[in-house]
């Protein structure tokens, strides 16, 4: 990977698993509004972008970590209407209303959603063909042993997926982000939900560590045919990997 990466992405920045729980249970009701103004309306076509990585295929079993209020677990089920999504976040306001969609949407004999631990995942070895998390890795407070199970939980030959907020690259975009993160974002969020929780945002984007650090990582863990690109200038990054074909045990 060439030399040592600028950023050690040392994961100092992160709140322990109780407050980030607790601070998502109160922001959940302002959640999804909140992030699509923050974004631009830019994080629905993040999340379909995503889901066609994943390539969910009829009949699979996909599991969704960090499903917060389903809109992943949805739009697989939009671009495989015969998949099966289990769903699991640590938030039960978050999932609750997660839930209310899946109702609406009359999906819920497709997608199941739990509260779960991305660091001890309830499920069998080999149990999905896919999984994906959006959104989710930068809070965890051990993403090596999250990884490691994603992996354990996958089928041989199967595919992970991280949609993840990164923090921006390039002489335009990066200090374009500094301003937007700097003035609009707390003057919105103080307005419309929790500063604090934002403020949080902008912080583990900035120790999220760099692109080929994280695919390293990633590698280490055991997946193959990795890869990452940078969306919107990189204020997101879409990674994957694939379990190895002939992989037995983890």
């Amino acid at each position: 990977m060439g030399d040592a990466p600028e950023k050690p992405g040392r994961q100092d920045s992160l709140i322990s698993a109780t407050d980030n729980r607790s601070m998502f249970n109160r922001i959940a009701g302002y959640y999804d509004g909140t992030n699509r103004l923050l974004s631009l309306g830019f994080d629905g076509y993040w999340r379909r972008r995503a889901v066609a990585s994943l390539k969910p295929d009829a009949g699979g079993a996909y599991l969704d970590i960090g499903s917060g209020t389903g809109d992943i677990a949805l739009e697989i089920l939009r671009q495989s209407p015969e998949s099966v999504v289990t769903g699991i976040d640590p938030s039960e306001a978050m999932l609750e209303l997660g839930r209310g969609k899946v109702q609406a949407a009359g999906l819920a004999q497709s997608i199941t959603l739990l509260v779960g631990d991305a660091l001890d995942l309830q499920f069998r070895d080999y149990s999905f063909h896919g999984v994906i998390t959006a959104f989710c890795i930068r809070n965890v407070t051990d993403r090596k042993r999250a990884m490691k199970e994603c992996y354990r939980v996958l089928q041989p030959g199967g595919k992970f997926v991280i949609l993840e907020l990164t923090d921006p690259v390039g002489p335009i975009m990066k200090p374009l982000f500094r301003v937007y993160s700097n003035a609009v974002m707390p003057l919105v969020t103080r307005i419309l939900s929790s500063a604090p929780a934002y403020r949080y945002l902008t912080d583990s984007m900035a120790d999220f560590p760099r692109a080929e650090q994280f695919e390293s990582l990633m590698q280490e863990v055991g997946f193959v045919h990795t890869s990452h690109v940078r969306m919107t200038g990189g204020i997101t990054t879409l990674f994957s990997g694939t379990r190895a074909a002939d992989a037995h045990g983890t």
